[in-house]
């Protein structure tokens, strides 16, 4: 008898642990779902996991990024201020953005500034 205490307990603790789990997963999906649609003004079950962001407008933030870390890096090392205030635009504006199309004219828009007008 006092072998089976200690299996009796293992699955008291295994369903606690998974209801436990299961009621995170759910608050998590909900704050999720909460912060998708105040950032995208959506409902979180009609857009997806992405909050509306298509994937060329994912490309479109990372490849202007990754312009803009390089603005950043170049102008650190030669002490120029108006390639890192560029690149740095360049780095953060996709993070206020919404729209594919609008990514990509504000990313040409600051990458012609960072050519047109350095020192």
């Amino acid at each position: 008898m006092s072998h089976r205490r200690p299996a009796v307990m293992l699955s008291a603790m295994a369903v606690l642990i998974s209801r436990t789990v299961n009621a995170f997963a759910q608050d998590s999906q909900e704050v999720l779902g909460q912060a998708l649609q105040a950032y995208t003004g959506s409902d979180a079950g009609s857009t997806g996991l992405t909050g509306g962001i298509s994937a060329w407008g994912l490309l479109g933030g990372m490849l202007f990024s990754g312009v803009g870390f390089v603005a950043f890096v170049y102008g650190k090392k030669n002490a120029e201020l108006r390639p890192m205030l560029i690149g740095i635009a360049l780095l953060v504006y996709p993070y206020l953005v919404r729209g594919t199309l609008m990514i990509y004219l504000v990313g040409a828009g600051l990458s012609a500034a960072l050519y047109f007008f350095r020192e």
